[in-house]
């Protein structure tokens, strides 16, 4: 033996065998570690175009452009599956559904990550034990609707929903639009209305807020809580709206009220409705 070296003892030896005979995977370390993976590959090419348009720290301060909103999600799944139950081991079916969604995050188009995590919240939602594992679910599907089912909703539907909103600002300034093409309140020109000033997106943010609190505190969806959920919709829906209805009565601050001064100030006010009436009522009245 050289000089320096130590004999390990044939107890610890024996000790470090056991620690790594009882380490095991657990179906919420597995499914955690998924999730936190297929979440970072499916914002990638946001997070990409953001720094590269912007510059590291102001795409820092914009969050990448994905809504703070979508951050809390993520980190409340991870955070429940950490309370699920340690003896949970796998399962039959966790190792195929792993492989799929392994294989959705290695594909080269981040948008089908946002399918393998809606495989994996669907699969652990119908045979989850434990009550944290099923909530931890719920999350992560919810957490894919404005990342990739509300697009997809739009892409296929984009006409009706546009012309919904139309019709809203139209009824608002009082001019009567044809398709998403509204007339301005005085009549020097129209107002065309473009898929991202679309309510769809905001109302997505509302259906994940609300299921993130719902989920957190007891995971049941009572009355009062789809009824508070829905008001807050509405609300967001009247915030879209009236900023696009000042434009459309005052054409000549177009500038202000769409450019980044009003983005801002109708993207902060969205998130401070949604935010509080989401803690303060529908996370309550589920709790309660």
């Amino acid at each position: 033996m050289a000089a320096g070296d130590r004999a390990v003892s044939p107890s610890a030896r024996s000790a470090a065998l056991r620690v790594f005979a009882d380490a095991r995977l657990t179906r919420s370390s597995l499914f955690a570690g998924l999730v936190a993976v297929g979440f970072a590959n499916g914002i990638s090419e946001k997070v990409y175009r953001s720094v590269a348009d912007n510059g590291f720290a102001t795409a820092i301060f914009n969050t990448f452009d994905i809504s703070i909103i979508l951050w809390g999600a993520c980190f409340a799944a991870l955070a429940m599956f950490s309370l699920a139950s340690a003896e949970d081991g796998l399962r039959r079916g966790d190792g195929l559904v792993s492989l799929l969604a392994g294989l959705a995050f290695l594909a080269p188009v981040p948008a089908l990550s946002w399918l393998g995590l809606s495989l994996i919240a669907v699969h652990l939602r119908r045979t989850a034990s434990d009550d944290p594992t099923r909530r931890a679910a719920a999350i992560v599907f919810a957490l894919t609707i404005p990342l990739f089912w509300a697009r997809l909703a739009f892409a296929a539907f984009s006409g009706t929903i546009l012309h919904i909103d139309a019709r809203l600002v139209g009824w608002m300034i009082g001019t009567v639009p044809v398709a998403n093409v509204v007339p301005l309140a005085d009549g020097s020109g129209s107002l065309f209305i473009a898929p991202g000033c679309s309510s769809l997106a905001n109302l997505s943010l509302v259906w994940v807020s609300a299921a993130v609190f719902v989920n957190l505190r007891s995971g049941r969806w009572t009355l009062p809580a789809i009824g508070w959920t829905a008001a807050c919709a509405a609300a967001v829906i009247a915030i879209n709206i009236l900023r696009i209805g000042l434009i459309g009565f005052y054409p000549s601050q177009y500038d202000l009220l769409h450019g980044p001064v009003g983005a801002s100030a109708a993207g902060w006010l969205t998130f401070a409705v949604i935010a509080l009436i989401s803690y303060h009522r529908v996370g309550f009245d589920a709790a309660r």
